[in-house]
């Protein structure tokens, strides 16, 4: 089965098949090569990382995750799949052994939220040929850094984990990162290998993970890693940190129902 994010996949967003797994924006190639598969407003940002600041954030965290404003008109984000996360929600991902302990990891470490979007190219797997990609971005809200830390190692090492997920040298964002990735079968109609990259970053108390899906030969570990840098500014407040409108399948966390 095709890797997935830190979160259950709902269906085949990566194997970039007409079903789109997670939330995804598109993202159509760029007319220059070197520069494919890059958010051009992530390409034009600075790539200096202060590993020192360490701000206690606060709710809501979705105003640090990557906006459609940021990436661009050839991005379109994936309603269905754009929501907020309450430790209920997160305790089934599967990096937890059960929901229980999920539940149990997750109070421990101070949980106060967590939201998930993404985006996927207009032309879905013909776009990914040329360049583009999907995305999926996890933002992860604690209520300290201790807690975020925990949280931190435990993401890290179920990637770190996953079969077929190989490290990636890749330039720094936050107070920690890491960043692999996975090469395992083909785009869609082609011949051509897909690849699959994960960059997973801690700044202070907000953990966020990156994920891309797209054309082996166009993406690199830094794609990920300029979007991950999005999330990092504006926890920084060095960029404009606005909560999303809600879509029409958002909701807020909610008394579960009896």
């Amino acid at each position: 089965m095709p890797p997935r994010l830190l979160r259950p996949a709902r269906a085949a967003f990566l194997c970039a098949c007409a079903a789109i797994l997670t939330p995804a924006l598109v993202a159509c190639s760029s007319s220059d090569g070197a520069s494919a598969g890059t958010p051009s407003a992530a390409s034009s940002k600075t790539s200096t990382n202060d590993n020192s600041a360490a701000p206690n954030l606060t709710m809501p965290v979705s105003r640090f995750a990557v906006a459609q404003a940021d990436l661009g008109i050839d991005f379109i984000v994936d309603i269905p799949a754009t929501l907020q996360l309450t430790a209920a929600d997160y305790a089934k991902a599967p990096v937890f052994a059960s929901p229980q302990e999920g539940e149990t990891l997750l109070k421990q470490w101070g949980y106060q939220g967590g939201y998930e979007t993404g985006y996927t190219p207009e032309g879905r797997e013909k776009a990914v040929l040329q360049g583009g990609f999907y995305s999926k971005i996890e933002t992860h809200l604690f209520a300290d850094q201790d807690g975020a830390k925990k949280a931190f190692d435990r993401f890290s090492s179920y990637l770190k984990a996953t079969p077929g997920n190989q490290p990636q040298t890749a330039e720094p964002v936050g107070n920690q990162h890491v960043a692999f990735q996975r090469i395992e079968g083909k785009v869609p109609t082609s011949s051509v290998n897909s690849v699959y990259h994960y960059y997973l970053f801690r700044r202070g108390n907000l953990v966020s993970v990156v994920f891309t899906y797209g054309a082996d030969g166009f993406m690199k570990i830094d794609t990920a890693r300029e979007m991950a840098y999005m999330v990092d500014q504006k926890a920084l407040g060095k960029a404009t940190a606005v909560e999303p409108t809600p879509t029409s399948n958002y909701t807020p966390a909610a008394t579960p129902k009896k």
